[in-house]
């Protein structure tokens, strides 16, 4: 399959905005992901809203962040999909080590050096997005961060769709069009955001990173989901399991770090990237 110059290699994933590629330029050779967007007949409107946001997600640079290169109305040249759901692909950095969720559920826990190693540069990204730009990501879990080989063989933890799923929402993409609807992955979304998505503040992204780094040390969640239970109403009310109680051996500073971040109440936590940075490094 080919969308424009770019020749399909493979499938890496799919999730809620569209299917994401492994894609080669037919003339450069670079390799890059697309992840392809199929809007609605009619919405023509909405995806030039929606490229015009994106082209404002393309100003961040940062090396634990996937940047965004560019942004296409193409469609595939072998006709695999119908006229009216032309898609608009975004061209982003290729991260071929996959998320930090697929290796969870491969390999299991990580390593606590490997673990907090890889966190310390996803929270240095989102410091810099935060103080620099102002972006909230409201979504930060496993599955969007995702793992890039450096061509000195080192392994760097990148940030993905940071902006990405706001310009969908707000262009009307996502067919969510009512007031207060709660965009996020409950499973690493704090009650705070719950309560008040529509004004998220830079808070709720530390408190999902916190809860990504607990998920990769520990395999399990923060809060206890159980089968046929509504997780929206796990978030509005059970409590934090403590990190120590997870059958996981870690050291007594780190369990106590994420049982801080991980606090609901107003004043509890950690308020910035920065600070819960710091304290995983004093840990």
């Amino acid at each position: 399959m080919r969308f424009g110059a770019w020749v399909v290699e493979g499938e890496l994933g799919r999730g809620g905005m569209g299917v994401v590629y492994a894609a080669v330029h037919s003339e450069s050779g670079e390799r890059r992901a697309l992840k392809v967007i199929h809007a609605p007949a009619g919405a023509d409107e909405e995806v030039v809203r929606f490229s015009r946001e994106v082209r404002v997600c393309m100003a961040l640079h940062h090396p634990h962040v996937v940047r965004v290169m560019g942004v296409e109305r193409t469609g595939p040249e072998n006709g695999a999909l119908p006229m009216e759901a032309e898609p608009c692909c975004l061209v982003l950095e290729l991260c071929e080590g996959g998320s930090l969720a697929d290796r969870v559920r491969r390999d299991g826990p990580l390593p606590v050096r490997q673990a907090l190693e890889f966190f310390d540069g996803v929270l240095a990204g989102l410091g810099h997005v935060h103080q620099e730009h102002g972006f909230v990501h409201r979504d930060i879990k496993p599955h969007n961060i995702l793992l890039a080989f450096g061509s000195d063989g080192r392994t760097t933890a990148k940030l993905a769709d940071f902006g990405l799923a706001k310009a969908y929402d707000s262009a009307g993409l996502s067919g969510l069009t009512r007031t207060g609807a709660v965009m996020g992955t409950p499973a690493f979304m704090p009650r705070a955001q719950l309560i008040n998505y529509k004004y998220a503040t830079p808070e709720v992204d530390v408190w999902s990173t916190a809860a990504s780094l607990y998920h990769v040390l520990t395999g399990s969640t923060p809060r206890n989901l159980p089968p046929g239970w509504d997780p929206w109403l796990a978030v509005a009310t059970s409590p934090v399991v403590p990190a120590g109680k997870r059958g996981v051996s870690l050291p007594p500073g780190l369990g106590e770090v994420l049982d801080h971040a991980l606090s609901d109440e107003p004043d509890g936590g950690f308020q910035t990237a920065e600070a819960l940075r710091a304290a995983l490094n004093g840990s």
